[in-house]
């Protein structure tokens, strides 16, 4: 179910949408979205087993730019359960957390537009346990939304996913 209601969102997208900013070489694109009305852009690329998170101008220089192995890397997978899918990953720096997070409603209602799911994003800017920014994807801007190649690359790393204890392990 995932894997279509990815395809089915993504197909409609123009392709040029792919190509996340924060990508380098041949990454892999795991998240893409504009904010403040398309005045800055959020990025997040798997290069290899590093994870690259870039915020900043569109087309100019980022103003942030973090580059973290993929093991410290914090990411929650999807569940599977639910009306919507979604996932979360957390990036560390010098005190600071950016929580990137998508959703996707699988529950599509009749008569909304060609039937297709809209994804959500945002951004959460945390020091510590207190919130300093939560920034809201632009409606219809979320142009790249899938963190399983992170998973995958987290797994190719020796760390597993515990259901049980929900949160990633030695394997």
């Amino acid at each position: 179910m995932r894997i279509g209601v990815l395809t089915a969102v993504f197909t409609i997208l123009p392709w040029h949408v792919f190509a996340a900013e924060g990508c380098f070489g041949n990454g892999t694109p795991l998240f893409h979205c504009t904010v403040k009305g398309g005045a800055k852009a959020v990025d997040v690329c798997l290069q290899s087993d590093v994870l690259i998170y870039r915020f900043g101008a569109p087309r100019g220089a980022a103003e942030l730019l973090l580059a973290k192995r993929v093991e410290n890397v914090r990411m929650q997978p999807w569940n599977g359960v639910g009306r919507s899918i979604w996932e979360e990953l957390i990036v560390d720096n010098s005190g600071y957390s950016y929580n990137i997070s998508y959703s996707i409603d699988r529950m599509i209602e009749d008569g909304a537009d060609d039937h297709v799911a809209v994804p959500l994003g945002d951004v959460i800017i945390a020091k510590g346990a207190k919130i300093l920014n939560v920034l809201k994807c632009d409606s219809g801007s979320v142009a790249v939304a899938d963190f399983y190649p992170l998973f995958e690359a987290k797994e190719a790393s020796g760390q597993c996913w515990s259901h049980g204890n929900s949160r990633w392990e030695r394997c």
